[in-house]
């Protein structure tokens, strides 16, 4: 990592348009900061609500359309390695999940993000994930997890 921290000030949408209107950077050579954690709110949660709203707004910004809607059935495996790199960059692997059809569906319980009640202290990162179902009964599951440096 470079000695030279170069900081940005702005709000979340200047911070998407900095990431996504380049090229994605090497990884780990963007720091994140996020809201201050809520007292009691599990640090888990608080890391996948920040990711998961630029994953969606990542999405947006590169293949939204003129309403900033995005047809997840027209994203390509190289869309989703894309976004995947932007990720590394700032030091989380951003883990996509398709599966095409309910006969390779694997269910995964329980679903914190939407469970919050089932949350326990030590719920992580990596146990949230967020689910889409498209049509022909296609899924798409998304999670993140933290690099190591």
């Amino acid at each position: 990592m470079s000695s030279s921290i170069d900081y940005k000030e702005g709000n979340h949408q200047e911070f998407i348009h900095y990431l996504f209107s380049n090229e994605p950077k090497s990884p780990h050579t963007i720091v994140l900061e996020s809201p201050p954690l809520e007292p009691d709110k599990n640090i888990g949660l608080h890391l996948f609500e920040q990711l998961l709203m630029i994953f969606v707004d990542g999405l947006k910004y590169l293949h939204g359309d003129s309403h900033g809607k995005v047809d997840v059935h027209t994203l390509t495996s190289h869309d989703i390695e894309k976004i995947q790199v932007y990720f590394k960059s700032f030091g989380y692997d951003c883990l996509v999940h398709v599966f095409e059809t309910m006969h390779e569906y694997q269910f995964r319980y329980p679903n914190y993000f939407k469970e919050q009640s089932k949350i326990v202290p030590t719920t992580t990162l990596q146990d949230f994930y967020y689910e889409i179902f498209g049509t022909q009964n296609r899924v798409f599951r998304v999670s993140f997890t933290s690099l190591r440096l």
